[in-house]
């Protein structure tokens, strides 16, 4: 236990310490699965191609399948094919072209002042063009989860062609989590968005020091950033908590416009809990309604989930605390297509593992308005059978054309919600290897890919389990092997355990996809049956992990849409309505409307951020008194290198006497 002295000598504790030997327990734990692929390959799927990379030995184990970060699918050398970007737990980063051929491999030891091969990566690389010159950069948060070795933490960019950036790496600032003396480690995986707008983008990306960063691509900090704790307000004296959290963070920064101003914002689940009354001043009624680990901080519990504007500002609403660590990283969408995002994110298990009493607050996965306040239908978050600090995913698994939320706890099951709160049919499941068998339990850092699998425009979901890619269909029924060889159904085989997210993305341009995993091999099959459809790519959503909702989206804003008339008179009836990209990138539209009903412009283009205002037209010739459903007006269209997500707005109209009478009121 670390507990640092504030002026006042009220201990104010850090977590740091008992999770992170939580995780690294957990870790060797998985580590000592081992599995020996049988003699026979019948029944396990070809690969397109597999590539060596350049691993240690995991800690405390004769294995090197421990990678923790998560493949990303992006063209680095433009050519026009997504390549392989994979890192190692020797602080390795790889690029493989799409056809299996190396890119090139740096070494990022060096560049931290340490002899090659020494470092660790356990976050994912982040990919996108920030410096808009053209090309993607590679964004890598580095360092080791073992207290026992002293490696060096920071952020590191490099550039397409693996060389690293001007005004990189960024070492970390503090030396928290031992050994004494070691720049604090970046476990979480950074992410890429243009928040001030200003053309080029920013780089997000939380540490072990408790802080959370915003960097323009030049290295330089945005204005307000690191920003302080919520509790600096209420404990002015505790210098501890300035421009920087009162505990550390797991989870990764996600990016979407909360508050609808044109400019992004920024949510993340932090370890950060809440203080009580003996502590001072205004606790908002917090309690601890648990006992507390041996020698922890009295009154002191649970964890939070913040955002933050561009300016470093809390937004309203926030920080929203809860009585469990949070160590998941949320996910963004418009799930319910009523133009406003939606926040989903599951908890973890630090109060569940160290108080007597294991708590069970972190068996759940909560959805939050852009205020902070549960959504409907899912007051108190949804209740699962273990902890939750995967991170879910979002995606039509469903066929409704809605979106579900997908996310899998360390009870080894996969569940899956509708928006309004209700289980989708065949969930909870639990996926199983080829022999039937579930050990890896769903931690920090895995999220759940959903792609078209098989070809009939739903999402199925991919999720590693111990030494298999597992994939789900959106009934809940397994569609990889369980009952090796007597199902005849594929197995996609790592020839080791798997403790990342799998990718899926067309690398080769065939119009099908491709599935992608990592262990001490990059592992790449073909998936014939499938369709070029993607929801949510890897870990995180795409390649610059803003983990919010990767696939372009429309939606018509009033969903519902009632206009009046006056009986008797002539005339149509108009209203203007707003069109909005709520997934990402732009959007070719066009639309259909049902009799009585037009609309203009009846296509054009929207991007995402920037709304277009159509006019709905009701012709009312022909029309009696009374109220007429009339249909909907269809939204269909194409992305750039994808279908779209489509959208509607129902159409109803009031024919009747509108006229009021109203008489006078005499003040007697």
């Amino acid at each position: 236990m670390q507990i640092v002295t504030q002026p006042d000598h009220r201990p104010l504790p850090s977590l740091a310490i008992p999770i992170f030997l939580a995780v690294l327990t957990c870790l060797v734990l998985w580590v000592g699965i081992t599995h020996t692929k049988p003699a026979t390959a019948a029944g396990f799927a070809p690969t397109q191609w597999t590539y060596a990379l350049p691993v240690d030995l995991c800690y405390n184990s004769t294995s090197n399948d421990c990678q923790a970060g998560s493949p990303a699918l992006a063209d680095i050398n433009g050519d026009g094919f997504d390549d392989v970007v994979a890192v190692t737990n020797n602080g390795h980063i790889v690029a493989i072209k799409h056809n299996g051929t190396l890119l090139w491999d740096t070494d990022v030891a060096p560049y931290f002042n340490m002899a090659p091969g020494t470092n660790e990566i356990q976050s994912s690389p982040a990919v996108a063009d920030i410096d808009s010159d053209g090309y993607p950069e590679i964004v890598v948060g580095v360092g080791t989860l073992n207290r026992e070795v002293c490696t060096v933490g920071g952020v590191i960019v490099l550039n397409h062609q693996g060389e690293v950036e001007t005004g990189w790496p960024i070492i970390g600032f503090d030396h928290d989590i031992p050994p004494a003396g070691c720049p604090d480690s970046f476990f979480a995986t950074p992410a890429l968005g243009d928040m001030d707008n200003d053309g080029d983008l920013e780089i997000f990306a939380a540490g072990f020091d408790k802080r959370i960063y915003a960097w323009h691509h030049d290295g330089s900090l945005l204005p307000g950033y690191p920003p302080s704790s919520n509790h600096a307000i209420r404990f002015p004296q505790w210098q501890d908590l300035k421009d920087k959290l009162g505990d550390l963070t797991w989870g990764s920064p996600a990016l979407a416009d909360l508050d609808r101003d044109g400019f992004l914002d920024m949510v993340i689940a932090t370890g950060e809990g809440n203080f009580d009354d003996r502590w001072g001043g205004d606790s908002g009624g917090w309690t601890c309604p648990y006992r507390l680990p041996p020698g922890w901080a009295p009154g002191y519990c649970g964890g939070s989930v913040y955002a933050f504007n561009r300016f470093g500002e809390v937004l309203p609403g926030f920080p929203r605390y809860f009585y469990e660590a949070l160590g998941s990283t949320p996910a963004i969408a418009d799930t319910n297509g009523d133009g406003a995002l939606e926040i989903y994110v599951g908890a973890s298990r630090f109060y569940h593992d160290f108080s007597p009493d294991h708590p069970t607050y972190g068996f759940k996965l909560y959805g939050l308005d852009t205020q902070g306040k549960d959504l409907p239908g899912w007051q108190g978050g949804k209740s699962l059978g273990g902890a939750t600090p995967a991170s879910p995913s979002i995606g039509d698994i469903a066929g409704d054309k809605n979106l579900e939320i997908i996310i899998a706890a360390t009870d080894l099951k996969l569940y899956a919600w509708h928006s309004d709160g209700t289980l989708v049919s065949g969930f909870p499941m639990k996926p199983v290897t080829q022999n039937g068998q579930s050990y890896l339990k769903y931690e920090h850092g895995v999220s759940f890919p959903l792609a078209d699998y098989d070809g009939d425009g739903k999402m199925e979901i991919f999720v590693n389990q111990t030494w298999v890619v597992v994939v789900v269909d959106g009934n809940g029924q397994q569609l990889t092997s369980s009952n090796f060889p007597n199902d005849q159904r594929p197995t996609y085989y790592a020839e080791g355990n798997l403790f990342n997210t799998p990718a899926v993305g067309d690398i080769d341009n065939d119009g099908r996809l491709e599935l992608v995993a990592t262990n001490s091999d990059v592992f790449v099959w073909d998936l014939p049956g499938s369709q070029d459809l993607v929801h949510w790519s890897n870990f995180k959503c795409d390649a610059a992990r803003e983990s919010y909702f990767c696939f372009p989206q429309l939606t018509l804003l009033p969903t519902q849409l009632i206009m009046v008339h006056q009986q008797g008179e002539s005339g149509d009836e108009s209203k203007i309505v707003q069109l909005r990209n709520t997934g990402s990138g732009s959007i070719s539209w066009s639309s259909t409307s049902p009799a009585n009903i037009s609309i203009s412009p009846s296509e054009g283009t929207v991007t995402k951020g920037e709304p277009a205002l159509l006019t709905v037209t009701i012709h009312t010739a022909g029309l009696s008194n009374g109220f007429h459903e009339l249909g909907s007006v269809q939204l269909s269209g194409e992305g750039a290198d994808s279908q779209v997500f489509p959208g509607e707005q129902n159409v109803s109209l009031l024919i009747g006497d509108l006229t009021h009478t109203f008489l006078p009121v005499v003040n007697r």
